[in-house]
């Protein structure tokens, strides 16, 4: 029995130490799922000085794709302000990893800059190195997030945790 419950602990320890989003040139997971209106912006850096490696404040937006859940059987409807998929009448089951290179079921991009009406079954943006990168409108438990990434010259995808967008009460 005590290793038993050892053995659960550990588990328990192993299991939550994976991060709450993880990116790389294949793939983006979000633990909890995925959802419609998430957003990647390619930016450029508009910093005289640009030694360090905090994401610029000085930035313009080069690209922008906005990610849709469409497709044959789908529907959504508005709960308190958050938008909910129903496949063939039944709650859509949202995926935790999307690929950027290959097509993913119920999933479909536009491009939003520039301006297109086209969808796209991958990623319409070309993840380069050295280049930052903002994830916005990623739904983490109830709540709106956004995760600003860099790929550096080696093609490492380096950022941090999710970030909350943080609303005033008044």
């Amino acid at each position: 029995m005590k290793y038993l419950t050892l053995i659960i602990v550990v588990s328990t320890l192993v299991l939550s130490c994976q991060k709450n989003i993880e990116i790389d040139e294949n793939r983006l997971f979000i633990k909890g799922g995925i959802k419609s209106g998430l957003v990647i912006s390619k930016v450029k850096d508009n910093r005289f000085k640009k030694d360090n490696k905090s994401f610029p404040l000085l930035y313009s937006i080069i690209e922008k794709a906005r990610l849709k859940i469409n497709g044959e059987g789908i529907s959504a409807t508005y709960n308190y302000g958050e938008e909910e998929h129903f496949f063939n009448k039944k709650a859509f089951e949202y995926k935790s990893e999307l690929y950027f290179n290959i097509k993913n079921d119920f999933y479909e991009w536009t491009l939003e800059k520039p301006t297109s009406n086209k969808t796209y079954e991958k990623l319409p943006i070309n993840l380069e190195k050295e280049h930052w990168y903002i994830i916005h409108n990623i739904t983490f438990r109830g709540s709106n997030s956004y995760l600003r990434f860099y790929i550096n010259k080696n093609g490492e995808f380096e950022y941090d945790d999710l970030k909350y967008v943080m609303v005033s009460p008044i």
